[in-house]
């Protein structure tokens, strides 16, 4: 469950979001400028509301008036956001793998896993390869699936398919959302193509300025 009343300023931007996201794929549309990126930011702890409050999982993240701010590391949450940020000098399988590496899985149950999730995401031929050297499409779905191999508590992903070609991107969209109504947590998944939306996700918001 996500909770979000308040208020986000980032230099002359400046907006009031009132969200609430249960066990559900809640598609985030809206023109440029209207804060969607600034809120999947905001939730993962990469920018702090400015007043109100966030609250993941009845748990509260982010309270100025309370002084509470929980690190983005400790909110549990898988994120892609349009820079992938992949780790360039470990390989696609590694970078699947270290979240459940970083929580103490053994390093051959993760790798593992790891493979299954690239399978599904139809990138398990490159595996091996350093995430420097895959193509935009295959850096997306490996970030793809990082973000969902760890059990996060909620999933955060803005425009997750725009670099995936035309011909892949049925099976992609498909395999987020199978994925993602698998683990039964609050996700918002922000882009441009309505078309993406409809097909992934259960409810749509639509931002205006």
């Amino acid at each position: 469950m996500i909770a979000m009343h308040g208020t986000i300023v980032n230099g002359s931007f400046e907006k009031s979001f009132d969200l609430e996201v249960g066990s559900e794929i809640v598609g985030v549309v809206g023109a440029n400028g209207t804060g969607k990126t600034s809120l999947l930011r905001t939730i993962a702890g990469l920018h702090c509301l400015s007043s109100g409050e966030l609250t993941i999982n009845n748990e509260i993240s982010d309270s100025p008036a309370h002084g509470i701010f929980v690190k983005p590391e400790s909110r549990h949450i898988g994120m892609v956001f349009q820079v992938h940020s992949l780790f360039p000098f470990l390989s696609a399988i590694e970078n699947v793998a270290f979240p459940l590496i970083s929580r103490g899985q053994s390093r051959g149950n993760a790798k593992k896993r790891a493979g299954e999730y690239l399978e599904q995401f139809g990138v398990s031929n490159v595996s091996s390869q350093l995430a420097k050297t895959l193509s935009g499409g295959q850096s997306q779905r490996v970030a793809i699936a990082r973000a969902l191999i760890g059990n996060p508590q909620a999933v955060l992903l803005d425009e997750p398919l725009s670099a995936i070609d035309e011909e892949s991107r049925s099976v992609v969209r498909a395999t987020i959302r199978e994925r993602l109504l698998a683990l039964g947590v609050s996700a918002l998944i922000v882009s441009h193509d309505i078309e993406d939306v409809r097909q992934m996700c259960t409810r749509i918001e639509n931002y205006t300025r």
